[in-house]
């Protein structure tokens, strides 16, 4: 059960930057979190916890697979999701273990806003 959701830093200024190019994002987001809500353990697990899940960006009309990637962690605990990344498969076709490393060094540090809201 997910008691916690943080998004750290780098999350929310690719959330804010993908927002601009597709107006359907918040709505697609919101459907995420509720699916990886009941079920988190959706995706391909990369390491330390970490999970790359498919998110479909409706204004696209490409589907999940032509869509953008979302880096999730969950904590030993699994009570708390971490949001680490967004981008658009389009852009980028994967995110590097060292620039994750990165992310979570970061969010660890600055123990995130939980509450934060798109």
């Amino acid at each position: 059960m997910i008691e916690q959701v943080r998004f750290s830093t780098d999350f929310q200024r690719a959330f804010k930057q993908l927002k601009k190019r597709y107006r359907s994002l918040p709505n697609d987001f919101n459907r995420l979190l509720l699916s990886l809500k009941e079920n988190p353990l959706q995706g391909d697990e990369l390491h330390d916890g970490m999970r790359k899940v498919r998110i479909a960006f409706t204004s696209k009309g490409r589907g999940k697979r032509g869509g953008g990637r979302v880096i999730i962690r969950l904590t030993i605990e699994d009570t708390c999701l971490s949001f680490l990344y967004i981008y658009d498969k389009a852009d980028m076709a994967n995110v590097s273990d060292a620039f994750l490393d990165e992310i979570i060094i970061e969010l660890d540090e600055s123990q995130g806003n939980p509450k934060t809201k798109y």
